[in-house]
């Protein structure tokens, strides 16, 4: 007798959600470029702080809304951002290119020796109900 053709079942995917392990990395990773390039964290370059432009070291800083501006002035020194972005990336770049490449290095390191409890505290976030939306 012939073997009848049948339809393969095909998997749907599920939602993975979102890995927490990930989001600090890529967390970690934004700060080395804003720390590098403007001289402030990502919350810092975000949202901005009136108190932001000249520090206390001498060393400028730049939030967002200063980016986009062409020219400004900070009390009497009047300075260029893309001058600034230029002397903080040449002051900072071989700390910032290290940080960059040793840190997912180590996130990459950490999570395989750290599989098995990974998987286990994954298994328990999906009995939970939240395994859609959190991974670890």
């Amino acid at each position: 007798m012939v073997k009848r053709r049948t339809k393969k079942k095909t998997r749907r995917s599920r939602t993975k959600g979102v890995s927490v392990i990930g989001l600090a990395e890529t967390y970690m990773l934004t700060n080395v470029a804003t720390q590098t390039l403007f001289r402030t964290n990502p919350i810092q370059f975000l949202m901005g702080d009136p108190g932001l432009n000249m520090r206390a070291d001498g060393k400028n800083a730049i939030s967002l809304k200063e980016f986009f501006r062409t020219n400004q002035s900070s009390g009497a020194e009047y300075y260029d951002t893309g001058t600034v972005i230029k002397r903080n990336l040449q002051s900072q770049w071989f700390n910032g290119a290290l940080q960059m490449v040793f840190i997912p290095l180590g996130f990459k390191l950490g999570k395989n020796l750290a599989k098995p409890a990974i998987t286990r505290t994954n298994r328990l976030l999906g009995k939970s109900g939240i395994g859609n939306t959190v991974k670890l």
